[in-house]
């Protein structure tokens, strides 16, 4: 009987994996013609089996993906415990839009969100107050700059030993504050585009770094998410607004959307303990989302 040995996938590029049975046991592997025949695609943070090929070149193959807890496809990572969100105060501007998509996204899958909000010295003031807004939203924030980075301790503490992606739009930082926790250039950094004002890509590929008593990565950024097109129902939006679900409870109807019902407490404090934008957005992804539903039936559009 073959031996088979358990390890998580910390690495993969053109085919090979990098696999992680223990901190002194790491092997090179491929895939087996069975996962290929599933149409499984292993990816970074997988827990797999695998077993000796009898290849000297790639010596152990990958048998079995054991059920994952979660995933993203773009990029390609699997059973994040925590999803640090890194946005720059300025240069480039915050993309609140896109940070409360992937606070949607964390809620349905399971992640636990911390936000960074880095670059602080260019605008503190604005550090702050966008610090404030998630906060009191509910959300644990950090203000982090090239002078005063978050600390290991500060993520540890909120991450324990599970695997923590870094993740946010191009340009922000996270490659820095990667580098920063793991102690050394281990990722490539890159300037800003001054014609685009937008960060230039420079994470290709995603890779697990050890990090305590878990894992750590950084992931290419990225500028777009489609809730829709990554299966977000319209009814999942309030995961991403915890202030907005403290107060439904207070509302007259229970199924109310706070959009336009009577007697919603939780447009009553609009402005008060729920800011304006936050819940202009909640209303924007709720309503978009219930347009498409209805508009396509079966994958298919009326």
């Amino acid at each position: 009987m073959t031996e088979t040995s358990v390890g998580i996938i910390t690495k993969g590029v053109g085919g090979t994996y990098t696999v992680r049975v223990s901190r002194d046991d790491i092997r090179l592997c491929q895939i087996r013609g069975g996962i290929r025949h599933k149409k499984m695609v292993p990816a970074v943070g997988d827990i797999v089996d695998i077993a000796p090929s009898g290849d000297p070149d790639i010596p152990y193959v990958l048998e079995k993906i054991h059920p994952r807890k979660n995933s993203l496809v773009r990029p390609a990572i699997a059973n994040i415990d925590v999803l640090v969100l890194v946005f720059a105060v300025k240069d480039p501007e915050p993309d609140l839009k896109l940070l409360d998509k992937m606070l949607i996204i964390c809620s349905t899958m399971d992640i636990r969100p911390l936000i960074v909000f880095s670059k602080s010295d260019t605008d503190g003031k604005e550090a702050n107050k966008l610090k404030t807004i998630y906060s009191e939203a509910g959300y644990s924030c950090f203000i982090s700059s090239l002078d005063e980075p978050v600390s290991k301790e500060d993520i540890l503490q909120f991450a324990g030993d599970g695997l923590i992606g870094l993740a946010g739009p191009s340009g922000v930082g996270k490659s820095t504050l990667c580098n920063s926790l793991l102690g050394g250039s281990i990722m490539e950094t890159g300037d800003i585009s001054d014609r685009l004002k937008r960060g230039k890509h420079t994470t290709r590929h995603v890779q697990l770094f050890e990090f305590g008593d878990g894992f750590i990565t950084d992931t290419p950024g990225f500028t777009s998410l489609d809730l829709f097109e990554l299966g977000v129902d319209y009814k999942s939006v309030v995961g991403g607004y915890p202030e907005v679900m403290r107060h439904s409870v207070e509302c007259r109807f229970d199924d109310c959307r706070h959009i336009a019902e009577r007697d919603c407490k939780v447009r009553e404090e609009i402005g008060s303990t729920i800011d304006e934008g936050r819940y202009g957005r909640y209303k924007e992804f709720y309503e978009f989302l219930y347009s498409q539903r209805n508009n396509y039936s079966g994958g298919v559009r009326r």
